[in-house]
């Protein structure tokens, strides 16, 4: 039996609809920290910041989603539950695998991890997860695992062959070692232009993501849908909700 969102793709490449009545606010967050030393990134967040994000969220009436949910929703205009946000992180930080994984079950979330597939397994400045542990998390139902490119290099500098190379190659990877369907890709830092969303459809990829400020369906087109770093989770949510 096909999948909605095959059936979807399978129908042409699809754009974002403009009457849609829900505002999804698209969080994305990087590394989750014991605590904070001189070592913090400024986008980094602790165990306990994050859970004081989640439970804000909660108290305010949000509805985790998945992204194919959103997917869906901005493509064919299938309904969201109220208050919808969806949760993404990025650089697939060890960090996400020992502290924000146990969250994540405990409260039921949904997350996608965008991986650089180059630095899998990678031990050096912040460790990365390895494959096996992408494998165990992707076996859960909570967890999807996409595609940042290979070596996390800004793609809009590079010509072509080049990011098509590191779109391809990434997905390829992905796909290989986990046995599922890559289907989406956020640009390293958010920094995506008109030509890298060609192309990225151009490598099979259904939906891009950048960093822009907005809500998802205000977004320019699928393959430049909007995140908020959480740092701005409140003001994602004045602007997606109130």
């Amino acid at each position: 039996m096909i999948s909605a969102l095959a059936f979807a793709i399978l129908a042409g490449p699809p754009e974002i609809r403009r009457e849609l009545p829900a505002r999804t606010l698209v969080l994305t967050f990087h590394d989750i920290i014991e605590r904070r030393d001189a070592k913090a990134l400024w986008f980094d967040c602790t165990s306990k910041e994050f859970i004081d994000e989640i439970d804000w969220l909660e108290a305010e009436g949000a509805h985790f989603i998945t992204l194919r949910q959103l997917y869906l929703h901005l493509t064919t205009g299938s309904a969201l539950p109220s208050n919808p946000v969806a949760i993404t992180f990025a650089d697939n930080y060890l960090g996400f695998y020992n502290r924000a994984v146990p969250i994540l079950i405990g409260h039921q979330i949904p997350v996608t991890m965008f991986v650089h597939t180059g630095f899998v397994g990678s031990k050096v400045g912040r460790p990365k997860m390895s494959w096996t542990q992408l494998k165990e998390l992707s076996k859960i139902e909570l967890f999807d695992i996409e595609s940042q490119t290979v070596t996390h290099r800004s793609v809009t500098g590079l010509d072509d062959a080049a990011i098509l190379k590191e779109f391809r190659d990434s997905r390829a990877a992905l796909t290989k070692q986990l046995g599922k369907p890559v289907e989406f890709i956020a640009y390293p830092n958010g920094s995506m232009d008109e030509r890298t969303a060609k192309l990225a459809r151009r490598a099979g990829y259904v939906m891009g993501f950048s960093e822009k400020l907005m809500p998802a369906e205000r977004s320019p087109s699928i393959f430049a849908v909007a995140r908020y770093v959480h740092t701005k989770y409140r003001q994602g949510w004045r602007d997606a909700h109130r």
